[in-house]
């Protein structure tokens, strides 16, 4: 009985140290992003960033990815990292990144693969999205400049 009870605290102290570890390699993950793409604040809690949205009257950049994912991690390392794109982020939207796998949000975002950005207005209503990687920043500020555009009407 005292080796089943040794048994269960540790299997126990294992799975909190291995989900400690998750959601601190997921905080560096964004901090990572966020001390690499020079964009002001980078949301990694849904809830919290749709208050900063009602705050700040602006639509919410969403960017679901997974930890795994290169076309992900070559959107946040090129695309994400060019100027101009950085400067529709910071002034015209809340950004938000989410783990598909690990974050928690509504399930009306149906997200099948990665990366995809989901643009929504501040009540949460999706207006637009992108699923997959793509490489040219001008793409993304085109769709900046329509969705800037939509939202102002």
């Amino acid at each position: 009985m005292k080796r089943l009870s040794v048994l269960l605290f540790l299997l126990m102290f294992v799975v909190a140290c291995s989900q400690n570890e998750e959601k601190k390699n997921n905080s560096q993950e964004t901090n990572a992003i966020i001390k690499m793409s020079n964009i002001d604040k980078i949301y990694s809690n849904y809830k919290e960033a749709f208050l900063a949205a009602q705050k700040n009257n602006k639509p919410v950049f969403i960017l679901f990815s997974t930890k795994y994912c290169r076309w992900c991690k070559k959107l946040k390392e090129t695309t994400l990292k060019d100027k101009e794109v950085i400067k529709y982020l910071n002034n015209d939207f809340i950004v938000l990144l989410l783990d598909k796998n690990y974050s928690s949000y509504p399930l009306r975002y149906n997200v099948t693969a990665v990366p995809t950005v989901y643009i929504t207005n501040k009540d949460e209503k999706v207006f637009t999205s992108i699923i997959g990687y793509h490489k040219n920043p001008h793409d993304y500020i085109k769709w900046f400049n329509y969705v800037k555009t939509e939202l102002s009407h």
